[in-house]
């Protein structure tokens, strides 16, 4: 998953950005005007927590544990070979997910700290972006060259991928794992919106109870889909948690209680979520259990972010933590197509080894090879368009 990057380096950019100077060089001390400073550049140093990252791992293991464990088996997404008893615990392992969206909630709220709207949209695209692009293109085509595969890509399909809002383009996602992608992106809209008006700086507690109660009201009384999506209502419970969760630390009034209010919230909808899931599974699902692991889910977040930087190994973690979106991003159906080819050579379990094996190379060789660099280039990028506007503004304020 998506989250993170803010976490990557103390400030979230490389040491030396295009921003610190003019069009890449040093300004002349001549030079009486200087081009304003991305906010980005300027961002007080952030402590790791190499514990979120522990958990991010944990959370990416449940959903594949999910997919392997329960969905494949019953869906047949894999073959009907594979058609089986699903695992009992294994079908709660799509959990992972609400805790991936909660550490969301409290990482981007720290990452938008010390950022204006355009250097938070630019970090963010910067991170998510060259990864998905490579493991989407890497999906399709193990997609297209599995023979017997039940799964089809189109050039149009990949296409609108690649912008990674495909369902708005009318276009079905590559794997089916992307859902969550989505979701994020609008998350990150709609902080880009509230930085840009003024008010999420100012009223993080404010907007993550408005958050929650208007999820309460549409459960209740509105029941309507486009507000359930458009809102993300199904998930302002986690997302909420995590961000007045961060608020709290910075002892902002009310964000304990709020969090509180978000943590119950997020637990009604993993029960209703789980209710949900019955029928179309014809499986049966605890709604208890849903409860428990949810609850416990995010208690373990609000832990691990007390977990001293020093306590644990910061660089291995950041690393693990940092895989854990690429293999995320190609676990699902490059798994099921690896399980389709595998299973009868090795059986099932050497199948799963294999699979797990080969997909946590491909996540560390991206993320050693790609995201930084790529990344790297994004922002430079960004900055220097950044660094063009602030001078233009700046130039018009003086001939003003």
């Amino acid at each position: 998953m998506a989250q993170g990057d803010a976490q990557d380096r103390p400030d979230g950019r490389p040491s030396n950005t295009v921003a610190d100077y003019a069009w890449g060089r040093a300004a002349p001390r001549r030079t009486k005007r200087k081009v304003p400073r991305s906010p980005a550049t300027a961002r007080p140093p952030a402590m790791r927590r190499p514990g979120l990252d522990l958990l991010r791992v944990l959370a990416v293991a449940a959903v594949a544990w999910f997919h392997f464990g329960f969905r494949m088996q019953v869906t047949g997404e894999a073959g009907e070979a594979l058609v089986g008893d699903p695992g009992g615990l294994a079908r709660y392992g799509y959990l992972g997910v609400s805790v991936f969206f909660a550490i969301s909630g409290y990482v981007i709220t720290m990452s938008t700290e010390g950022r204006d709207p355009i250097a938070f949209a630019v970090a963010r695209f910067a991170r998510l972006w060259p990864v998905f692009l490579a493991c989407m293109t890497l999906t399709a085509l193990v997609t297209l060259a599995t023979p017997g595969f039940g799964f089809t890509v189109t050039l149009p399909q990949v296409l609108a991928n690649a912008t990674m809002l495909a369902p708005f383009l009318g276009q079905p996602l590559v794997d089916g794992a992307y859902w969550s992608i989505v979701v994020e992106i609008i998350f990150y809209g709609w902080v880009f919106v509230l930085m840009s008006v003024g008010l999420w700086h100012r009223h993080r507690v404010m907007i993550a109870i408005m958050w929650v109660l208007l999820a309460g009201i549409e459960n209740l009384w509105l029941d309507s889909d486009l507000l359930r999506k458009l809102l993300l209502l199904e998930f302002a419970g986690v997302f909420a948690f995590g961000i007045a969760l961060r608020a709290w630390e910075h002892g902002e009034p009310m964000a304990l209680p709020v969090t509180m209010v978000a943590l119950l919230q997020a637990v009604s909808s993993s029960i209703n979520f789980a209710k949900s899931l019955a029928p179309l599974y014809d499986e049966p699902f605890s709604i208890l259990l849903a409860a428990m692991f949810t609850l416990g889910g995010l208690l373990l977040l609000a832990l691990l972010t007390r977990v001293p930087e020093k306590a644990l190994p910061t660089r291995l973690c950041a690393v693990a933590g940092r895989a854990t979106y690429p293999f995320y991003l190609l676990h699902q159906h490059i798994g099921y197509a690896g399980f389709l080819l595998l299973t009868p050579l090795a059986g099932f379990a050497g199948a799963a080894t294999i699979i797990v094996a080969a997909l946590t190379a491909m996540a560390l060789f991206l993320t050693l090879t790609l995201e930084r660099p790529a990344g790297r280039l994004l922002r430079e990028a960004g900055d220097r368009l950044d660094a063009r506007f602030r001078t233009y503004l700046a130039g018009g304020r003086a001939g003003a």
